[in-house]
């Protein structure tokens, strides 16, 4: 007999929501972020979706939004052309880190000192959130605006699904693309799921399943 279930529904924003990531498990549980279209990303406890709290800062709708492992940051992109970093305890702005254009990606390294971003100009971005003033590095190569990019084996490599109807592997020492995966659409999704080391990505009608080796 197959298993019924009732799935929770976290009722708040005004807009579409248009990413969501969790957070790993941690002594209090594992948390839930959202962002939306409404410009406001919120937390939720994980396993209940009770809301915990709204981030309020940007002045766009949010296209992008993560948490680090342990839950006391997040990390958000946002159509104002910034990429902001937050305390997640106490929902203060840390960082605002400007960009040039729209911001659509953000992911934390498994420590938190680095945020790696991406967007409508094609570039990957690098932050020392250590230096969070300095200039981040950046690494070139997409033809058409980026979706998502992802921290990879253990933070020395890039995933990165772009417009341009590819999906890359870029290393991060030499700032180098080593692969290349073309489609005959755009990518319009992409998750890393380290646990089966498998890359999940969705073009068209499509949901493709990679080992990422």
């Amino acid at each position: 007999m197959a298993m019924r279930q009732t799935p929770l529904t976290c009722s708040g924003h005004t807009r579409p929501v248009v990413d969501l990531a969790f957070s790993g498990v941690t002594p209090y549980g594992f948390f839930l972020i959202s962002a939306c279209k409404d410009g406001k990303p919120m937390l939720r406890q994980g396993d209940t979706g009770d809301w915990i709290g709204t981030f309020l800062g940007h002045k766009g709708a949010v296209w992008g939004a993560t948490l680090n492992k342990d839950a006391t940051k997040a990390a958000t992109a946002a159509a104002d052309f910034t990429a902001k970093v937050w305390d997640a305890v106490t929902g203060d702005e840390l960082f605002t880190l400007a960009h040039k254009h729209i911001v659509k990606s953000v992911d934390f390294t498994e420590d938190s000192s680095h945020l790696l971003t991406a967007g409508q100009d094609k570039l990957l971005r690098i932050y020392d959130l250590h230096k969070p003033e300095a200039d981040p590095e950046q690494i070139g190569g997409h033809t058409s605006a980026i979706k998502k990019a992802l921290w990879y084996n253990n933070d020395r490599q890039i995933i990165s699904a772009a417009d341009d109807k590819t999906v890359r592997l870029w290393d991060r020492a030499s700032m180098t693309e080593i692969k290349t995966l073309n489609f005959n659409l755009s990518v319009s999704s992409m998750e890393y799921i380290p646990e089966g080391d498998t890359l999940l990505i969705t073009y068209g009608r499509t949901i493709a399943l990679y080992n990422s080796s």
